[in-house]
């Protein structure tokens, strides 16, 4: 897979870094204060007003009906709640027209489309002559580096999201043609080179056509990571997403506590937009901004960043910082959590 480490090029600084650990560490839990809803949720009716909407049609395998199926019963296996068979009953509505009555060999299709308010468009998020993302209101953009992980283009705020765009690979096409056989891949790679560390993992894959140059392939997937055998209590939720437009692809990285992450990527990834240019369509190329993530690392999925290797070397230098000082300093691990979060940051 090709990638190359880059120069910083934008703003903030380390303290983006281990202020996180001050949501998750054992000592602090009582502490914790979690998000309520979702930032930015997926609607399944067409919001009504005047802010721009992004609509995005879950790619889903058809369910054959079983024996003894029913529509509560199906929407219990596969979404984990039978009480949205309506929900089911509305998807498959021309095959269905009466939701009591279905029969074994009956094909339901279980793509929904969703909507997401683009509230944050009118911010401007983050803006180059090529594309264009959007990011949560008040949220800086920088860069970060912690031991020898880091990122040159790094969104921080309830969150943190490193990004990585270039120019669309053949091999990530590729790879991504059939998501579920990927995902198999990912899940089979988790388990084998991270036992222990990676649970809830779920994967994602939304279409989003005719919506000019947000139009592209979406793919999501997100787990709780464990962050080290020592101290189970120890964890923090990620979410990584990829978008494909026609000529660019851009990936999200994202981690949190106390935060909706999961909805957070999806926006990001979905909202994001490339700008080609007909006129120079020979020299077009997302290349030029130096947007790089790292450690860099070989695996199964080509064209795909390997965000596990990234978060195994980040979280291990974030524990090796914080924990050593603990029977010789006299603060108490809050203190010195804090004491490194408020560091100067790192910025133009």
């Amino acid at each position: 897979m090709r990638r190359r480490r880059l120069h910083k090029q934008t703003i903030t600084g380390i303290c983006c870094v281990v202020a996180l650990l001050a949501g998750l560490c054992p000592w602090l839990s009582a502490e914790r204060v979690f998000a309520a809803e979702e930032p930015y949720p997926m609607l399944y009716e067409k919001p009504v007003g005047e802010e721009p909407v992004m609509t995005l049609t879950e790619a889903t395998e058809e369910y054959v009906v079983q024996p003894g199926d029913s529509l509560w019963r199906i929407a219990q296996e596969l979404w984990g709640d039978g009480e949205r068979y309506a929900e089911l009953a509305k998807i498959n509505r021309d095959v269905l027209p009466d939701p009591n009555l279905i029969y074994p060999g009956m094909c339901l299709s279980l793509s929904r489309t969703g909507y997401i308010v683009r509230s944050e468009a009118k911010y401007g998020g983050f803006q180059t002559g090529e594309y264009s993302v959007d990011s949560p209101y008040g949220w800086t953009v920088g860069y970060m580096e912690q031991g020898d992980a880091g990122a040159n283009l790094l969104l921080s705020g309830d969150a943190h999201v490193a990004c990585l765009i270039q120019d669309k690979l053949d091999e990530t096409t590729e790879t991504v043609a059939d998501w579920q056989q990927c995902a198999e891949r990912i899940t089979a790679y988790v388990e084998r080179e991270y036992p222990g560390h990676v649970s809830d993992l779920r994967f994602e894959q939304y279409h989003m056509e005719g919506q000019g140059d947000a139009s592209g392939e979406v793919y999501l997937y997100s787990c709780t990571w464990n962050i080290s055998p020592k101290y189970p209590g120890l964890t923090c939720d990620i979410c990584v997403g990829l978008k494909l437009t026609e000529h660019i692809q851009a990936e999200f990285v994202g981690y949190a506590w106390d935060y909706d992450i999961h909805s957070c990527v999806r926006y990001m990834t979905a909202s994001f937009e490339e700008h080609f240019d007909e006129n120079r369509a020979e020299s077009f190329t997302a290349n030029n901004y130096n947007v790089s993530i790292w450690p860099e690392s070989e695996w199964e999925q080509e064209g795909l960043y390997d965000s596990f290797t990234f978060f195994d070397t980040f979280f291990t230098s974030v524990l090796e910082e914080v924990y050593p000082e603990e029977k010789k300093n006299t603060q108490t691990p809050r203190q010195r959590v804090i004491e490194r979060a408020t560091r100067p940051a790192r910025g133009r």
